[in-house]
C-alpha cells in the first residue's frame, strides 16, 4: 500500500468514528470520503459530488467561497443544506487537509436556540462577505446571470441590476466568442472539475476591454440548471505590467540577469551578447563562469551579500570575463527581491560594459597631459573664465599681465581692464555674441599688474553653446605694435580709399544687378521651378554634349529614367502640397547619391532622369540604381504623415542601346515600364523585347478601360476550410479578366495596371456588389450562408467614397454585414497614417469583419494589431511553401500563431498544397487554410456542388 492510499484509508476510518455528519474533499471541492451520517443527512451517497451541491442553490455562491478558503486555514460558518421543502440549517467546521483539500464536520444549528434566526443572521454575514469581496462573484444559469456582487458589476461598468437576469454574452466582444468560451467551460465543469482560465478578454459597458482571471465551479455537475459559481479577478494591470517588464528585458541596452543561490535563472539578450552566450546557454549554471578565478568569485560574494543583507542595493565597478576568456570592465548593480531570503531568494543584477569607457578615460588622461604641455608652450595667452573670474591660465597669460606662480588664477577679470567703461563695453559685446551663438573677437586696451597699458586681441567662446552664460575659454595676443603700425598706414591711405570706394561701389552695384537679372532669367529657362533641378531643355543640352564627349573618348554613358510608384495616390489623397513636398525631398535625395559630374533632371510630374557619363561597365549603373532605391526607402514626414515612396527605374546605355538622345530617352522609358511590370521598386536594363512588352502593356491598358462596361470581368471563389474537420468555413472572392482573344488573364498581369490608372476603384466596387449579389442568390437557392473574403486594394482603401459605396451595396443587396470580410494588406494599413483607424472603425461598426492579408511580408508591427479592429490574419503563402523543410518558416508560423492566440485572432494559412503542410499547420494550432490541397478557384456555377 503506497503512502497516498494509506492516508486516504486513515481519513475514511477517522470519518467513520465521528458521530456528526462529516466528509473530506479534494482541492477542487469534490467529496472523496464521507461517513454514513452525512449520507443520511443528504438523503443518499455523496462521494464524487461537489460539496457545494449539498447546499441550497440560493446560498451556493457564498458556500463556494467558504469551501475554497477552507483549504488555506480553519473555517467555521453556517449554511443551509437541501433537506425537505425549507432546507436544514447546519454549522460547518472545516480544517485544511495535506497536501490539498479539507475536512468538513456538520453540526445541527437547531440545537442552539432559534436555529432559523441564527442561520438567517449568519447567512446575512456571509452575504455581506460576498457583497464586499474584492473579486467579482456571480452565479449563472444557462445563458442567464442569476446573481452577482457589486464588484463584478463595477469591473464591467454596469449596475448589478443591469447584469442580473441578462445573458452573460453582453460582456464578451461577440456572441461567437461567448459561445466558444462557454463551450470550453462546460466540458470542464460537467466533468466535476474546477474551470480556470488565466486571461480572458471581457468587454466593459463603454466598449473597452479588460483582462480577467476566471475560476468556475458547477453547483451540481450533473445538471447545468443547478447553476455555476464564477469568481472573476481583474488582471489588466498585472498583464500590462508583465508585458512592460518583458519589453524592458528585451529592449534594455544593459545586461540584466537573475540568480538564485548564485545560479543564473534568467537573462536578457543584451547580457548574452555582452558575455558571448547564446539564449539559454548558461541557464542553471553558477555565476562563477563570469569571473576570472575562484578568488574573485568568492570576494565578490562576500562583499555583495554583505551589503545586500543590510537591505540596500549593491553597486561596484569590477572586471568580469566573457565566454572566450577575454576580460572587460563593468558597472554592476544588484539587489535582492526579498532581503530576508538572501541566500535562497531571487537576486536581480544589471551589467553595463565599461571597457570602452575605461580605455577612453585613459586616453583622455593622456590627452590632458599632452594638452597641458601644449598650453604651457603656446605663444598666445590662454585662460578659462567663469562668473567673471579666471579659473586657469597658461604661462604666456601670466607673462602678458606680469603675474607669476599662478597669482592670476581666481583674479576678477575686471582687474585686467584699466577702467569701468572698457570693462562694461567688453562684457556687453561678449554677452551679445555668446547669445547669438558667435565667437567673440575684438581688440581691447588692457592693463598689466604694474599699471602699464597695452592693446590685446581677444577671442572667446563658451565651452557649451547650450549654456552660454557658463564657463568660457579665451585667447589673448598682444597686438600693440601691430596696432600702432596699422594706425600709421591707415591714416596714409584713408583719403585715397574714400575716393576709390565711392566710384567702385557705383560700378559694382550696376554689375551685380545686371548679372543677377541675367542669372535669374537663365535659371528659370533651364531649371524646374519646384525642385530647382535641370528641366527637359537643360537635360537635352547636357545629354547632347555628353554624347559628343563619349564618342570622342570612346566611353559609355547611361540614362536612368525614374518614375515614382503610387505618387498619384499620395497626391490625390493628401493634396498637392504633400505631393510637392515629396517631389522636393526626392530631388534632394537623388542629388545626394549621385556624383558631382552626374545630372539629375525632372521632366515633369513624378518623372526624373539621371544622366551618368563616363560609365565603364553596366554594373556601375546597377550600383547607382541600388543607391537610388536605398535613398528613397526611408519614409518622408509631412504634417504628421509618414509618406512611403519607391522608384521604378529603366536604364539604357550608349552606344549599346542607341546613339541619339531621343532614342535613348525612349528606350530608358520602355525599360522603366518593364521595371513597373516586374513588381516596382527595382531597376531594369533595356532589352530589345521591351519595345514589344511596352506595346503590349499599352494595348492591355487601353483594353482594360472598357472591360467593365463590356462585362469581361468574372469572379472566382476559393474555399477556406476548417482544418479540424475539413468543412468549408468561407470563400475568398478572386477577380479574373476574360480577354476576348487571350482568354483568362492572370491577375498579376492586369491588377497592377488597374492600380496604376485608378480603375481599381470602380472595378473594386463592382467586385463587392457582384459577390454580395451572388451570395444572396446562393442563399435563395437553399445553400448555407458562408462568409465572403474580399480584397481591398491600397488605392481603393484610400478612396473617399469607399464607406458610402459599401453601405450602398449592403443596403441594395440585403446581405448580412457579418457575412462580409475585407482583407487589407499590412502595407495598405500603414501607408496612410491617421486616416486608417477612422476608415477601419467605420467598416467595423457596420458589422463587417476585417482581416490582414499577406501577414509577415510588410510592417509586422504589434502596434497596428493593437490599434486596429482586425479579427483575423492570413499567413502569406511564402511561409507555407517550404514549411516542411524550412525550420525558419516553421518558427515564423509558430510565432504568428502564438501572437494571434494572445490577441484572440483567428489565422488562415494560404497556399496549402500538401498533407504534410496541413499537418504542420494543424499542429501549430492554425484554425483555417486554403489552397490547391482543398480546391482550385471555382466559378460561381461550381460552388453549389462543392458545398453539397
Amino acid at each position: 500500500m503506497d503512502r497516498g492510499t494509506s492516508i486516504a484509508a486513515l481519513v475514511a476510518d477517522a470519518l467513520a468514528l465521528i458521530a456528526a455528519p462529516a466528509c473530506a474533499c479534494d482541492g477542487e471541492g469534490t467529496i472523496w470520503a464521507a461517513n454514513a451520517a452525512l449520507a443520511e443527512l443528504a438523503g443518499g451517497d455523496v462521494v464524487g459530488r461537489p460539496l457545494v451541491s449539498l447546499f441550497c442553490p440560493r446560498t451556493a455562491a457564498a458556500m463556494a467561497v467558504e469551501i475554497r478558503l477552507s483549504q488555506s486555514g480553519e473555517r467555521r460558518w453556517d449554511g443551509l443544506i437541501e433537506h425537505g421543502a425549507t432546507g436544514r440549517p447546519v454549522e460547518v467546521r472545516a480544517k485544511p487537509l495535506s497536501p490539498e483539500g479539507a475536512t468538513f464536520v456538520f453540526g445541527d444549528v437547531l440545537t442552539f436556540g432559534d436555529g432559523q434566526a441564527a442561520l438567517r443572521g449568519r447567512l446575512l454575514e456571509q452575504a455581506a462577505v460576498v457583497e464586499h469581496a474584492p473579486v467579482g462573484i456571480a452565479v449563472t444559469l444557462p445563458d442567464l446571470v442569476k446573481s452577482c456582487n457589486p464588484r463584478m458589476a463595477e469591473m464591467l461598468g454596469y449596475a448589478p441590476e443591469e447584469l442580473i437576469n441578462h445573458s452573460p454574452a453582453r460582456v464578451f466582444a461577440s456572441r461567437a466568442q461567448y459561445e466558444a468560451f462557454i463551450g470550453e467551460a462546460v466540458v470542464v465543469l460537467t466533468a466535476g472539475s474546477l474551470f480556470e482560465k488565466s486571461e480572458v478578454p471581457l468587454r466593459r459597458r463603454d466598449g473597452s476591454t479588460i483582462w480577467c482571471r476566471i475560476r468556475a465551479k458547477a453547483v451540481d455537475m450533473s445538471a447545468r440548471e443547478a447553476g455555476t459559481v464564477w469568481i472573476v479577478e481583474d488582471v489588466t494591470e498585472a498583464r500590462q505590467a508583465i508585458t512592460e517588464i518583458q519589453s524592458i528585458m528585451t529592449n534594455a541596452t544593459i545586461g540584466i540577469f537573475f540568480t538564485r543561490a548564485r545560479t543564473i535563472t534568467r537573462y536578457n539578450h543584451c547580457f548574452g551578447s555582452m558575455f558571448g552566450y547564446a539564449p539559454g546557454e548558461v541557464l542553471g549554471r553558477s555565476t562563477r563562469v563570469l569571473y576570472a578565478d575562484d578568488a574573485a568569485f568568492d570576494a565578490m560574494g562576500r562583499t555583495a551579500y554583505g551589503v545586500l543583507a543590510l537591505g540596500g542595493s549593491f553597486k561596484t565597478e569590477t572586471t568580469m570575463v566573457r565566454r572566450d576568456g577575454t576580460r572587460m570592465w563593468v558597472n554592476m548593480i544588484g539587489y535582492a527581491v526579498n532581503p530576508e531570503e538572501l541566500g535562497t531568494g531571487t537576486m536581480i543584477w544589471m551589467i553595463e560594459d565599461r571597457t570602452g569607457q575605461k580605455a577612453a578615460e585613459e586616453s583622455l588622461r593622456n590627452a590632458l597631459l599632452e594638452n597641458q604641455a601644449i598650453l604651457d608652450n603656446a605663444v598666445l595667452g590662454i585662460a578659462v573664465v567663469e562668473k567673471g573670474r579666471t579659473l586657469h591660465c597658461n604661462r604666456k597669460m601670466e607673462e602678458l599681465f606680469g603675474h607669476q606662480g599662478g597669482s592670476i588664477e581666481g583674479l576678477p577679470v575686471r582687474e585686467l581692464y584699466p577702467d569701468d567703461a572698457g570693462w562694461i563695453a567688453a562684457r556687453e559685446q561678449t554677452r551679445r555674441d555668446f547669445e547669438a551663438g558667435r565667437v567673440h573677437m575684438a581688440e581691447y586696451e588692457l592693463v598689466r599688474r604694474d599699471g602699464k597699458r597695452f592693446w590685446a586681441r581677444l577671442s572667446g567662446r563658451p565651452f557649451d553653446m547650450a549654456d552660454r552664460g557658463g564657463r568660457s575659454v579665451w585667447l589673448i595676443d598682444d597686438v600693440t605694435a601691430q596696432r600702432e603700425a596699422a594706425d600709421a598706414l591707415r591714416r596714409a591711405r584713408d583719403e585715397l580709399e574714400v575716393r576709390v570706394q565711392e566710384r567702385t561701389a557705383e560700378l559694382q552695384a550696376e554689375i551685380v544687378e545686371r548679372r543677377q537679372a541675367e542669372a535669374r532669367v537663365h535659371h528659370m529657362a533651364y531649371h524646374d521651378a519646384l525642385t530647382g533641378l535641370p528641366n527637359r531643355a537643360l537635360l537635352s543640352d547636357r545629354l547632347d554634349r555628353a554624347l559628343l564627349s563619349a564618342r570622342r573618348d570612346g566611353m559609355k554613358l547611361a540614362l536612368l529614367f525614374i518614375d515614382l510608384d503610387r505618387f498619384k495616390t499620395i497626391n490625390d489623397s493628401l493634396g498637392h502640397l504633400a505631393g510637392d513636398h515629396l517631389l522636393k525631398e526626392v530631388a534632394q535625395r537623388l542629388c545626394r547619391v549621385v556624383r558631382a559630374s552626374d545630372t539629375v533632371a525632372r521632366l515633369g510630374g513624378d518623372e526624373f532622369v539621371v544622366l551618368v557619363p563616363g560609365v565603364r561597365a553596366a554594373e556601375e549603373c546597377g550600383l547607382v540604381g541600388d543607391k537610388i532605391i536605398a535613398a528613397l526607402a526611408a519614409p518622408i514626414e509631412f504634417e504628421g504623415h509618414s509618406l512611403h515612396i519607391s522608384p521604378s527605374i529603366g536604364i539604357c546605355l550608349y552606344p549599346d542601346d542607341g546613339d541619339d538622345a531621343a532614342g535613348l530617352m525612349r528606350k530608358a522609358d520602355a525599360a522603366m515600364y518593364y521595371a513597373k511590370a516586374a513588381g516596382r521598386n527595382n531597376y531594369q536594363f533595356y532589352a530589345e523585347p521591351m519595345n514589344a512588352a511596352a506595346a503590349r502593356h499599352f494595348e492591355m491598358e487601353t483594353r482594360l478601360r472598357g472591360a467593365l462596361l463590356r462585362e469581361e470581368f468574372v469572379l472566382f471563389y476559393q474555399p477556406i476550410v476548417d482544418v479540424r474537420d475539413g468543412r468549408v468555413h468561407g470563400l475568398e472572392v478572386l477577380l479574373r479578366w476574360r480577354h476576348p482573344e487571350q482568354g483568362l488573364v492572370a491577375p498579376d498581369d492586369f491588377i497592377p495596371i488597374l492600380e496604376e490608372n485608378g480603375l481599381i476603384v470602380p472595378v473594386g466596387e463592382w467586385v463587392i456588389r457582384r459577390a454580395c449579389e451572388q451570395s444572396m442568390a446562393w442563399q435563395r437557392a437553399g445553400l448555407p450562408a458562408l462568409p465572403l473574403a474580399v480584397n481591398l486594394s491600397a488605392r481603393q482603401f484610400m478612396h473617399r467614397g469607399l464607406i458610402q459605396s459599401i453601405r450602398a451595396v449592403v443596403d441594395d443587396t440585403g446581405i448580412e454585414p457579418g457575412l462580409l470580410e475585407f482583407e487589407i494588406t499590412e502595407t495598405a494599413l500603414m501607408q496612410h497614417g491617421g486616416q486608417t483607424p477612422e476608415t477601419l472603425g467605420q467598416i467595423y461598426r457596420m458589422g463587417i469583419r476585417l482581416s490582414i492579408d499577406d501577414f509577415g511580408t510588410g510592417y509586422s508591427s504589434l502596434a497596428y494589431l493593437k490599434r486596429f479592429p482586425v479579427r483575423k490574419i492570413k499567413i502569406d503563402r511564402a511561409f507555407v511553401r517550404d514549411l516542411e523543410t524550412s525550420s525558419e518558416d516553421q518558427a515564423i508560423v509558430a510565432a504568428i500563431m502564438a501572437l494571434a492566440g494572445s490577441l484572440g485572432m483567428a489565422v488562415v494559412a494560404e497556399g496549402v498544397e500538401t498533407d504534410a503542410q496541413l499537418a504542420l499547420l494543424r499542429r501549430h494550432g492554425c484554425q483555417y487554410a486554403q489552397g490547391y490541397l482543398f480546391a482550385r478557384p471555382l466559378d460561381a456555377a461550381a460552388v453549389p456542388a462543392l458545398l453539397d
